[in-house]
């Protein structure tokens, strides 16, 4: 294991054990067994390991959250791997400060629909408006967080593949409709 993944698994640890505003850099490192300075090497703050847990872990669990052909089984791996890590994710999401996971989150599916949003175009020969696929990306970013953080903190959560087929149908409305109306339409046929 790294110094780095020490680090990380280290706070993992911590942000299961105790509040998140009790938690310091020098209680993770003490919790890695090394020396604080060393924090420094590899991190800013506390909030950058958060970021960096979650942007290795999900890009590991979801590898091909990048294309449009493969969107659905992208959701269903990170709603997967958000299960996985359900404990974590429900102290790490209620925090409400500048630098908070859920902006992270949300920035990282920014860029996936983005991504797949323009490989869309690239499949279906159309072009996406800049300013139309800014505010898509971002809203479609925005839901997603709010859908898995309002999963994960309900008192009985939705199971696994319930919540995965909602929100895939959700996002499937949603790309259908932007291509419904992006296709030009097809030219009636007139009666004989």
């Amino acid at each position: 294991m790294t110094t780095k993944e020490t680090i990380c698994a280290a706070t993992k640890r911590e942000v299961l054990t105790r509040p998140f505003s009790a938690i310091t850099v020098t209680t993770i490192m003490q919790e890695a067994g090394l020396r604080r300075q060393t924090f420094y090497d590899h991190f800013r703050d506390k909030y950058d390991v958060l970021a960096y847990i979650y942007q290795t872990e999900v890009d590991s669990a979801a590898a091909y959250c990048r294309t449009y052909r493969y969107w659905p089984q992208t959701v269903a791996r990170i709603l997967q791997y958000f299960q996985a890590n359900d404990a974590f994710y429900r102290q790490v999401l209620m925090l409400d400060v500048q630098n908070a996971p859920a902006e992270v989150i949300k920035m990282h599916f920014a860029t996936m629909f983005g991504d797949i949003l323009h490989d869309m175009g690239k499949a279906e020969h159309l072009t996406l408006d800049t300013a139309d696929l800014t505010f898509l990306k971002n809203v479609l970013a925005a839901g997603m967080v709010a859908a898995i953080k309002a999963w994960l903190l309900a008192a009985n959560p939705a199971p696994l593949a319930e919540e995965t087929a909602q929100l895939q149908q959700y996002l499937a409305d949603q790309f259908n409709g932007l291509l419904q109306r992006l296709k030009p339409a097809s030219p009636r046929s007139t009666p004989a």
